[in-house]
């Protein structure tokens, strides 16, 4: 998985320890930096902006035409599921983002499947248990812990629906998820959360439904109408806690309109569940 990244890169790369990385950030100019469980490491490497965009293209299959869309968003989704956000200059007309012109700096998030990872929260997982609020900041494991909870659920006997905006929880290659999600599990891709629950609803009746960095008004009120419908909701948050959480408003919306029943809030290293809090 994280040995094709590097594989695609103009020059080899002495990498230790590949498979724990957590992150990988390619600046133009800079030292390439890796994060791993327990920190990060600099590499005396550095590529210029346009390997970056060579490695960028190569990537991409040589077809950056292809993934305008996911370029103007800022980021690409990987076979594997890994996400890679991009940075650098945009073109812009009259407000609006055209395209990505310069790539000056990358981020490798790294989407790995951990089988047994939500094993603590099977409990809450069952049929009738309520909603399930993942919080961490970024990098904490969430979408990790999404992707085994849905897994969990589906063999439990539910049928599940995953809404995946950003093509990381399922990582699906021409609409078919190439981690293992359970047998009982839908997914659909590639558009907005609001509109892929909306659809998800109507075509799949889902008895829950999996998503991940919900926090927009859009999001509240898919997510509601959802839970309105008796659909069991798995969702994550970039939240240091459900404090942080009250305040934002979106969210704040989803926790006192029932959508969820308890927080399970992730924190200390990567995959750690830190506190279940009822709701």
């Amino acid at each position: 998985m994280i040995d094709d990244f590097f594989s695609a890169f103009p020059r080899p790369m002495a990498v230790e320890h590949p498979q724990a990385l957590l992150e990988v950030r390619v600046r133009a100019g800079k030292r390439i930096a890796l994060r791993y469980p327990q920190g990060e490491t600099m590499l005396h490497e550095a590529l210029a902006q346009e390997e970056i965009t060579r490695l960028v293209s190569r990537l991409l299959e040589h077809s950056l035409y292809a993934w305008e869309d996911e370029l103007r968003e800022g980021f690409f989704t990987l076979e594997d599921g890994c996400r890679v956000g991009v940075c650098g200059r945009y073109a812009v007309a009259e407000g609006k983002i055209e395209n990505l012109v310069y790539i000056g700096s990358l981020c490798l998030r790294v989407a790995r499947e951990v089988r047994g990872c939500a094993e603590p929260i099977r409990a809450l997982l069952g049929r009738g248990q309520g909603g399930v609020l993942v919080l961490s900041p970024p990098g904490m494991g969430k979408t990790t812990l999404l992707r085994d909870a849905a897994r969990l659920m589906s063999e439990a006997g539910l049928n599940v629906a995953i809404a995946d905006e950003r093509s990381e929880i399922a990582a699906c290659r021409r609409g078919v998820p190439g981690f293992d999600l359970g047998e009982r599990t839908d997914v659909m891709d590639g558009c907005s959360k609001g509109e892929a629950i909306a659809r998800l609803l109507r075509s799949m009746a889902p008895e829950a439904l999996v998503t991940d960095e919900v926090g927009g008004n859009g999001d509240a009120r898919a997510l509601l109408d959802a839970a309105r419908c008796g659909v069991k909701l798995v969702a994550s948050a970039h939240a240091a806690g459900l404090d942080d959480a009250k305040h934002r408003p979106a969210l704040a919306d989803m926790l006192h309109g029932g959508a969820f029943r308890h927080a399970v809030v992730l924190g200390g290293r990567a995959g750690e569940i830190r506190e279940i809090l009822p709701l």
